[in-house]
């Protein structure tokens, strides 16, 4: 499996979870929430969870590990930081801004992410209207203000 599709199965379990490691969340609303069918899901969770990102129990669902969430929330964070930036510097529909965070989030390390949250000024929520959750607060280039 690719490192982008293993980003957006574990972007989709951490929305889908609400960020816990305690929730479980069924395989058929991974696949809702992916446009995908349950069946295609079914055959990646072994692999996600052979890479240590979640634990997977047949008709239970899925948990993230701590792991799969740390990758879950950089995704949702990178995107959501992404979507800030667009926002500012280009004229674009949201739903296109969307689709363009989308494409790029699977590009930018945690590094140049955190940086550009810096420029920004630290959004605390995209142009949606969402959360974006807070950098790795032992890393955090903020930490000194």
């Amino acid at each position: 499996m690719n490192r982008e599709t293993r980003e957006e199965y574990l972007e989709a379990i951490f929305k889908l979870s609400k960020g816990s490691t305690d929730k479980s969340v069924r395989t058929g609303e991974i696949a809702k929430h992916m446009g995908l069918a349950p069946p295609s899901v079914t055959e990646v969770l072994p692999i996600l969870e052979y890479g240590g990102y979640i634990t997977y129990k047949p008709y239970y669902g899925v948990k993230l590990t701590e792991k799969g969430r740390d990758v879950g929330m950089n995704i949702v964070r990178t995107h959501r930081v992404l979507e800030v930036f667009l926002d500012k510097y280009f004229s674009l529909p949201h739903e296109d801004m969307h689709e363009k965070a989308c494409q790029m989030e699977h590009i930018f390390d945690k590094e140049m992410i955190d940086e550009m949250c810096e420029k920004l000024g630290a959004p605390t929520e995209c142009p949606h209207g969402n959360e974006i959750p807070s950098c790795d607060k032992n890393r955090c280039p903020l930490d000194g203000e």
